[in-house]
């Protein structure tokens, strides 16, 4: 048998929106796709525990276990419970460095003094490169999904008689620069049939953080065609060995009496699940592709090949869409996105065909061919929506159904807003088809009616399984207002189309994702929660215009997640003063933020910032891009510094003011002769500066004296040699507007 080490462990395909993040969108020309194929599909999450059981023996294979056995591994000697994403493009499962210090895998334990840390480490490579990550010595493996919850707030609570698992497993720890969350992989996955049911929604609070997951059952293999899904999608187990996990013993260092400690290799599987799939676009079709199939992504994804196959040529064509992955190797940056018009997954019983697909192309190794790419991967957005079993029976012998993907039709309704009244209640029946209230299985479609402007008004804890926001026109416009103390909640997430809006008045906008498309608008200040408990979501500005504050309170807009500014997106500040949230609006991003667009910057009210004004308009983890158009307002000028943790906007005073005491006069005039010619002084040009902007009454005459002829002649002709941004340049900033 081969040693794995001498090869890096595919532990990770493509990982997508809320894996994903910050979006950088690219065109407007984006088709709206209302109840559609989400960008982003479910993540699927477990609750997974670990125990000390393994053989004492000569034995490198996992065991299915139908309860919980052995003594808990953790601090407190009773169960602990971490959050992990089933990940079925993951050939082992892994853990965080704090799980792994939360569930005490240093030990000591009583007869295992060194606890359960090996000594060997392992490459795990995916979509995004490749980390070093540690093997740790074989324990007990259980995971259940969460709605076996008992409990949750600050800590995972979970009732122990519904884990399922296996025993005599080795695990991976990340290491602590990693930005994967625990991972229950395909090593677990391929001795359970897995049922994933959307039908049943689960959404809670956990450690501050909103999670979004199906409720998700473990079965025994082979009952798949016995959960009541008539449609079948044949699935292909390919590799040396998908259906067959296994750990490598530490041959450099074996020990007889102690062989299950340090192995070379966790548990692992060789090879991955494979759905066949026919897609079409621009009129070319390809039909019967084998398409890697990963719970762990979100997105669909093609490879370079397919994609140029159907029409699409990455180094030629203008991405409908850029997203950001995060994977083994970390952020990947400005993957292309596109639409395409088909996608299908054979499946007896009635393939499941979608239109207007969202896309990734992206080249991502071949778990069952390494060397070689998978034509694409079928993320978990196909089969938003809908409940799955994912049964990898293998057919040995032929006894038993084979190995399949069974699925329901779409188990969510359609609940469209349908009253003309000029601004209703979400929670009156009356506002809504069928007189039904959006449930956590409703989808919410909050189109204009009819007449002029109309606002929908969420009071109290709204619910929603996805919400799209549009209008006809800019004078039809349809408006989401949240006011204080109220929150709207979605499983999915938000879209905001054409002439629709979300107005935050201090509420709350709780949702997978948000993504605002051309001639959209996000505006006022609140809290905005998006991802899924350890993985992050994003608000995606497409192509619409974010206005941080609101008029008369401004406030902050705090983002739980990432932000993106597309390329043809707006990002709008008021400032009426100095303070931030008092008097002027501040965007506050927990996570990361990628700036393209415009930045757009008003002075209301006739405030004039004094000189060294600092204004931080956003505040986040880190940062990348920068505004394509900067429009700030005249009459003064300023400075726009991308920081690290903060983008900051500095008055530096009126144009010609240059003893910075807010007028231009004749005190300027002697400011500018004393450094005048000197390196790094002024020059004609700034003469003309302080001409033009000289405030009359101020104490001098604008026109010079007439001894002062020559001078001033002097200073025009040095002004005709110098380049006018020569000012802009000594100030520091690229982007100044006087």
């Amino acid at each position: 048998m081969t040693n794995a080490r001498t090869r890096p462990l595919r532990a990770r395909a493509a990982k997508c929106l809320a894996l994903l993040v910050a979006t950088t969108i690219l065109t407007c020309a984006i088709p709206a796709r209302a109840a559609g194929v989400p960008i982003d599909g479910f993540l699927p999450l477990v609750g997974i525990t670990l125990t000390n059981e393994f053989v004492n023996d000569i034995d490198f294979f996992p065991y299915p276990s139908t309860s919980l056995g052995g003594s808990p591994v953790s601090h407190t000697g009773s169960h602990y419970f971490e959050v992990a994403l089933l990940d079925t493009g993951a050939a082992t499962s892994l853990i965080t460095a704090a799980a792994d210090a939360a569930f005490n895998i240093d030990g000591p334990y009583p007869g295992n003094t060194d606890g359960f840390r090996g000594t060997e480490t392992i490459t795990i490579g995916g979509a995004t490169g490749f980390l070093q990550a540690s093997v740790g010595d074989p324990l007990g493996l259980y995971a259940a999904g969460l709605q076996a919850r008992t409990g949750a707030g600050a800590s995972l609570s979970m009732n122990t008689s519904a884990f399922l698992g296996q025993t005599n497993t080795s695990i991976v720890t990340l290491p602590a620069e990693s930005a994967l969350p625990n991972i229950l992989g395909l090593s677990f996955a391929s001795q359970y049939a897995t049922r994933i049911r959307n039908s049943l929604p689960q959404v809670f609070e956990l450690d501050g953080k909103t999670v979004r997951t199906p409720a998700i059952d473990f079965l025994p293999l082979g009952t798949g065609d016995q959960q009541g899904l008539s449609r079948k999608a044949p699935m292909s187990l390919l590799g040396a060995g998908p259906s067959t996990p296994v750990m490598f013993p530490n041959i450099g260092n074996f020990d007889l009496n102690r062989p299950w400690e340090d192995p070379s290799n966790p548990t692992l599987v060789q090879g991955g699940h494979f759905l066949n799939v026919n897609a079409s676009n621009n009129g070319v079709n390809l039909n019967n592709q084998q398409f890697f199939f990963d719970t762990g992504a979100s997105v669909t994804v093609l490879s370079e090949l397919t994609a140029l196959q159907l029409g699409i040529d990455v180094q030629l064509d203008t991405p409908d869409f850029t997203i950001q992955i995060v994977g083994s190797g970390g952020a990947s940056e400005g993957v292309p996105g596109y639409f395409i018009d088909q996608f299908t997954v054979l499946a007896t019983g009635g393939s499941v065909t979608l239109s207007n697909v969202p896309i990734l192309v992206l080249d991502v190794t071949n778990p069952a061919n390494p060397g070689n790419i998978v034509p694409g991967i079928v993320g978990t957005n196909v089969f938003a929506g809908r409940d799955i079993v994912i049964d990898p029976n293998p057919s040995l012998g032929g006894g038993g159904p084979s190995a399949g993907v069974y699925i329901s039709n779409p188990v969510t309704t359609n609940r469209d807003w349908n009253t003309a009244a000029a601004e209703a209640s979400w929670s009156s029946a009356a506002s809504w088809s069928g007189a039904v209230v959006p449930n956590l299985l409703g989808i919410a479609n909050v189109r204009h009616v009819s007449g002029g402007h109309q606002r929908a008004v969420v009071s109290g804890d709204a619910v929603a399984w996805e919400a799209n926001v549009s209008g006809p026109a800019a004078t039809q416009t349809m408006t989401v207002a949240i006011p204080g103390g109220a929150s709207l909640t979605t499983f999915s997430g938000v879209s905001i189309e054409a002439h629709g809006a979300v107005d935050l008045d201090g509420g709350t906008l709780d949702a997978q994702y948000v993504e605002l498309r051309q001639n959209a608008v996000l505006r006022g200040q609140g809290v905005i929660r998006t991802g899924s408990g350890p993985i992050p979501g994003q608000v995606e500005n497409v192509a619409g215009t974010v206005v941080v504050g609101n008029a008369n309170s401004f406030g902050t807009l705090e983002i739980h997640g990432r932000f993106s500014n597309g390329a043809n997106a707006a990002l709008e500040f008021n400032l009426l003063g100095a303070n931030p949230g008092a008097s002027y609006g501040q965007l506050v991003v927990e996570g990361d933020a990628a700036w393209n667009g415009t930045l757009s910057v008003n002075l209301i009210a006739d405030f004039i910032p004094a000189a060294g004004t600092v204004f931080t308009l956003a505040t986040y983890e880190s940062s990348g891009g920068a505004f394509a158009d900067v429009l700030l307002p005249a009459g003064v000028q300023w400075n726009l510094d991308y920081g690290d943790t903060a983008l900051t906007l500095t008055a530096l005073g009126l144009p010609g003011d240059f003893n910075n005491n807010g007028v231009v006069n004749s005190a300027d005039l002697a400011v500018w002769a004393s450094g005048f010619g000197q390196s790094g002084g002024y020059d004609g040009a700034d003469f003309l500066t302080w001409q033009r902007n000289y405030q009359p009454g101020s104490g001098v005459a604008a026109t010079p004296e007439p001894a002062s002829a020559t001078l001033v002649a002097c200073l025009l002709a040095l002004a005709a040699c110098r380049p006018l941004h020569r000012f802009a340049g000594r100030l520091g900033s690229p982007r100044l507007n006087v």
